[in-house]
């Protein structure tokens, strides 16, 4: 192993980034951003510690996959859920041209391209692989390219002197995903390249019209809420599909676990299968 063959640049960033509202932060909260509907979705995954979830699958296309695995935490006082699911790792796969692959922990990023490396979180640098390449802000975030022309970036949750129910955790951005295919899958992966309708179900007796989404010809009752995101910087309304995003993303929440986090298996299903 030559860790120089990499091309490490140690470089001050600002710790400004613009990316997409398109997310899965927090314990976690999913955000997709609609641009052509002008519409924004959110919606929760209460997954199980240890359980491995597919963000992004294409890869029979742009050969790219993205898993994160969960970790738990108790509730926080007066909280109504028991514990909640933070990201402990997220893993980016490559297979085009040749396979690669980034594993993000809080503390330390994995790269292994043409060189292993293994990067700390605290330091500032870029590094580049040919195939990946990656650029980390000490103790902020992590920015991965695959390409040139799909971006994604991870926030880094870190905690001083945590809570109970504090755990050093990720949150995982889609900043450019115009190299993704239109065939790409996921729990975030299956918006890329779809519109979505907001409609009115009529209002029965004294009751209110109920908002639904029009989503690959099924209809998504939510109700509107607000994300915070970016660390808490930024605020996003959005409608939100309640129990674990039913009838919104295809097939049932256990069809994104995977079995380990370098699983590039495609979507069971078929790709965007209602």
């Amino acid at each position: 192993m030559f860790f120089l063959a990499g091309k490490v640049e140690r470089r001050p960033e600002k710790k400004s980034i613009t990316v997409s509202k398109t997310s899965a932060d927090g314990d976690p909260h999913f955000v997709v951003e609609f641009p052509l509907s002008k519409l924004t979705v959110c919606f929760n995954i209460n997954g199980e510690p240890g359980h491995i979830l597919r963000l992004v699958s294409d890869h029979k296309h742009s050969g790219v996959t993205v898993n994160g695995k969960l970790i738990g935490a108790p509730a926080p006082p007066g909280s109504h859920k028991k514990q909640r699911t933070y990201f402990s790792t997220i893993t980016i796969v490559v297979d085009h041209p040749k396979r690669a692959y980034i594993e993000v922990t809080p503390k330390k990023v994995i790269l292994d391209g043409r060189d292993r490396m293994v990067l700390p979180c605290h330091s500032t640098m870029a590094v580049d692989s040919g195939v990946l390449s990656v650029s980390i802000v000490g103790k902020s975030n992590v920015t991965v390219t695959v390409g040139g022309n799909i971006v994604f970036v991870i926030l880094l949750h870190q905690y001083k002197n945590p809570a109970t129910y504090q755990r050093d955790h990720l949150g995982f951005y889609i900043g450019n995903s115009k190299g993704l295919s239109n065939q790409c899958h996921g729990l975030l992966g299956q918006f890329l390249y779809e519109e979505v309708g907001l409609a009115e179900l009529p209002a029965e007796a004294d009751s209110k019209p109920s908002p639904v989404l029009k989503v690959k010809e099924r209809s998504v009752p939510v109700v509107k809420k607000n994300r915070r995101i970016f660390s808490g910087t930024q605020t996003v309304d959005c409608w939100f599909a309640r129990n674990n995003a039913a009838k919104l993303i295809d097939g049932q929440y256990e069809d994104y676990l995977m079995s380990h986090m370098f699983d590039t298996g495609a979507w069971p299903n078929g790709t965007n299968a209602a």
